[in-house]
C-alpha cells in the first residue's frame, strides 16, 4: 500500500490540477479523492477531465466543500483543492452513487449489496459524500449499520453551498448534482478510526428516569432542569461561561461500563428548556439512559484528541500509511487561536502520513460500533496495509 497527497491554493483551474498532479507523476492510483472549494466553479467538468487524464486512476471520487486540508495545512478561506491517492493492491475498490429514491428501491439485504458491491462477509470500509440538500443520509447509516455489521463508514457532509443544487459530487468522468457518492473496499488492509468530538464533561454522570421523545424530564429521580441548575452553581467560573455559551450532553454508548472516558459519549446539544422543567436535546433519549454534561472549547478539543490519537497509535502494530481527515467547518480557526491545528497535530503524532480532506457540514464516523453523524468533530480514517 502506498498513498500520497497534495494540496493547490492556484486560483486557475488548470493551474491548480497541474500542481495536484505534479507531484504524483508515474504514480497511478488504484483510489483517488478529490476535494475542492467552490471557487474553482463553474470549470469542474474541465477539472475533472484534466486531472483523469493527467492522473490516470482507476477510481476517482469527490465533492466541493467550503475548504479543504492536505498534507499539513488547513485551506479555510479562498480557492483550495486537496487530493488524495492510494495505490492499494490487494484491496477491491467500488465506487457508486446514490439518490433518495433508492431508500425505496432497495429493499432488502441483497439489493444492498448489489449496490454496494459487498457482502457483509466482507466487513467492508465505507467512504461516503452525502449531499444535505438531496438526500437523507442519516437511514443509509442505520441501513449499512445493520446490514453489514462491524463494517466502519467514516466521510463528510459536503459544505459550501447554502441552498440546494450549488454543490458538486464527482464519481469518475462524472460531475453530480444530488445525492450522495461513496467507495466501499475490502480486501487485505486494515483501518483505524478516531472520532474526536472535542469535548469534556462537567459533573457526575446521571441515570435519565425519565424522558419523552428528545425530551428529558427527570435526571436520577429529580426534575431535570433543576439537575442542571444545582450543577451550574457548583461549576467555577470558567466552567458556569462555557455552559452558557453551549451546552452539551454526552450519552454513554456502553450504559455497562462503569468508568466512563473520552470517546465513551455521543455528544449531542441541550437545546432548550421545557416549562422549566425538562431539557430538550438533539437527539432521542429514553428511560435508563447514562448521561454527562459536556462543554467544548478549544482547550478540551486539543486536549481530547490528543489522547484519542495517542491511545490510537498505542494499539497499533505498523505506522498506517495514509488517511482521509473530514473536519467540521466550526473548527479551524473558528476554533483554535492559530491555523492547521488538526491537520498538524496527527501529522506531529503520526509522521510521514499523508492526509487530506475538507472541512465539512457534518462528520460521519463511528462511536460504540455505531455510526453517526456529529458536529464540531474530527472524524480520522487510517489505512493500514496488510500485515
Amino acid at each position: 500500500m502506498e498513498i500520497k497527497s497534495t494540496i493547490t491554493t492556484a486560483d486557475d483551474a488548470a493551474r491548480a490540477v497541474a500542481e495536484l498532479c505534479e507531484p504524483l507523476a508515474g504514480f497511478t492510483p488504484d483510489l483517488a479523492m478529490l476535494f475542492v472549494t467552490p471557487d474553482y466553479g463553474p470549470s469542474f467538468d474541465e477539472m475533472i477531465g484534466g486531472l483523469r487524464d493527467a492522473l490516470d486512476a482507476r477510481n476517482l471520487v469527490g465533492a466541493t466543500c467550503e475548504g479543504v486540508l492536505g498534507v499539513d495545512r488547513e485551506v479555510e478561506n479562498g480557492p483550495g483543492a486537496a487530493l488524495w491517492a492510494g495505490k492499494l493492491p490487494g484491496v477491491r475498490v467500488f465506487p457508486f452513487v446514490l439518490d433518495q429514491n433508492d431508500f425505496v428501491t432497495l429493499k432488502n439485504v441483497k439489493d444492498w449489496e448489489d449496490r454496494l458491491g459487498v457482502t457483509p462477509d466482507d466487513v467492508p470500509t465505507f467512504i461516503i459524500l452525502p449531499d444535505p440538500f438531496s438526500i437523507q443520509f442519516a437511514a443509509y447509516l442505520k441501513i449499512v449499520d445493520e446490514v453489514f455489521p462491524g463494517s466502519a463508514t467514516v466521510g463528510g457532509v459536503i459544505s459550501g453551498a447554502s441552498v440546494p443544487g450549488r454543490n458538486r459530487l464527482f464519481l469518475n468522468d462524472q460531475v453530480l448534482r444530488q445525492g450522495m457518492v461513496g467507495v466501499s473496499l475490502t480486501g487485505d488492509y486494515r483501518v483505524s478510526t478516531i472520532v474526536s468530538q472535542g469535548c469534556r464533561p462537567v459533573g457526575p454522570a446521571f441515570i435519565i428516569t425519565k424522558a419523552d421523545s428528545n425530551v428529558i424530564f427527570e435526571l436520577g429521580g429529580r426534575e431535570a432542569y433543576a439537575v442542571l441548575k444545582e450543577l451550574h452553581a457548583s461549576c467555577n467560573e470558567e466552567e458556569r461561561t462555557l455552559m452558557q455559551n453551549g451546552l452539551h450532553l454526552g450519552r454513554a454508548i456502553d450504559e455497562r461500563s462503569g468508568h466512563f472516558e473520552a470517546g465513551d459519549f455521543l455528544i449531542r446539544n441541550v437545546a432548550g428548556f421545557v416549562n422549566d422543567k425538562g431539557l430538550a436535546v438533539t437527539d432521542y433519549v429514553r428511560a435508563g439512559q447514562t448521561v454527562q454534561f459536556h462543554v467544548r472549547d478549544a482547550v478540551s478539543a486539543d486536549s481530547e484528541m490528543r489522547h484519542l490519537l495517542e491511545s490510537s497509535i498505542r494499539k497499533m502494530t505498523h505506522k498506517p500509511e495514509g488517511g482521509l481527515l473530514f473536519n467540521c467547518n466550526g473548527r479551524g480557526t473558528r476554533l483554535f487561536s492559530k491555523p492547521n491545528h488538526d491537520i498538524q497535530m496527527v501529522t506531529e503524532l503520526i509522521p510521514d502520513c499523508p492526509l487530506a480532506g475538507f472541512f465539512a457540514a457534518g462528520e460521519i464516523g463511528p462511536v460504540g460500533g455505531r455510526t453517526f453523524v456529529h458536529g464540531l468533530t474530527s472524524s480520522l480514517i487510517l489505512f493500514h496495509g496488510s500485515e
